[in-house]
């Protein structure tokens, strides 16, 4: 794989960053924080929330300037924080729980590669003290993104 975007070594273009705490899920809850592309080519800045599996799902969008999805976009390939991926496991293991976990998908058609390649930092692997320091900085820069409350919606279970 390249230094970041098609596995075949080329960059796509962002299609979504997908954020989820960790979290004991015994209680059957959801939680993630997405950036993602709509339809239109613009992005937004979605939030998925519910405490309880029978309880219903709260989806809440947020507005993004076009520009700022842009700059974060080149920020995590300049950094390359896709390469975290590669991380080796660790024997780290909790039931019960909902581990931390990043995805992040390139669509890499109009480059001529696969439609999406997709990338996963979770947990349970390996980070060095730099690691750790780089997923808190995209972190605190993902949640920046977020902007004025455009709707919310309630999906029942």
């Amino acid at each position: 794989m390249g230094l970041f975007g098609s596995k075949k070594g080329n960059a796509g273009t962002l299609s979504s960053f997908r954020y989820s705490p960790g979290y004991s899920d015994m209680s059957g809850g959801c939680h993630n924080s997405e950036l993602k592309r709509n339809d239109d080519g613009n992005f937004v800045f979605v939030t998925r929330d519910r405490e309880w599996h029978n309880e219903p799902l709260t989806v809440k969008t947020y507005s993004l300037s076009s520009e700022r999805a842009v700059e974060f976009e080149a920020y995590i390939k300049k950094v390359n924080f896709i390469s975290l991926s590669k991380r080796l496991k660790s024997n780290d293991f909790v039931t019960d729980y909902s581990p931390w976990n990043y995805c992040v998908v390139f669509d890499c058609s109009s480059i001529g590669g696969d439609s999406y390649d997709d990338y996963s930092i979770s947990q349970f692997r390996i980070y060095t003290p730099a690691d750790q320091k780089l997923i808190k900085e995209v972190n605190e820069r993902f949640f920046a993104l977020k902007g004025d409350l455009i709707s919310e919606t309630t999906e029942e279970y």
